[in-house]
């Protein structure tokens, strides 16, 4: 039996999150999406995806805010 891979999606652009999460889909991949990176710190809590694909610039925390947060709370998986 092989394993899915999980990807989160980080973007505040409804459209790129559906184009990505489409393609990452037809790969066999299993995607969940966020509109803010503050969606993604609380989930973290309690789950962790194998990769995470961020937007840069977006309103509030910036992708590069969201790296950071992730580095200092959860150091293992950046």
């Amino acid at each position: 039996m092989s394993r899915s891979e999980t990807v989160w999606i980080v973007d505040d652009d409804r459209s790129i999150r559906w184009v990505l999460e489409k393609a990452l889909q037809q790969e066999g991949m299993t995607t969940q999406s966020f509109d803010s990176a503050d969606g993604v710190m609380s989930r973290l809590a309690r789950q962790q995806p194998d990769v995470i694909i961020s937007d840069i610039r977006m309103p509030g925390a910036s992708g590069l805010d969201l790296l950071a947060r992730i580095r200092e709370q959860h150091p293992r998986l950046a």
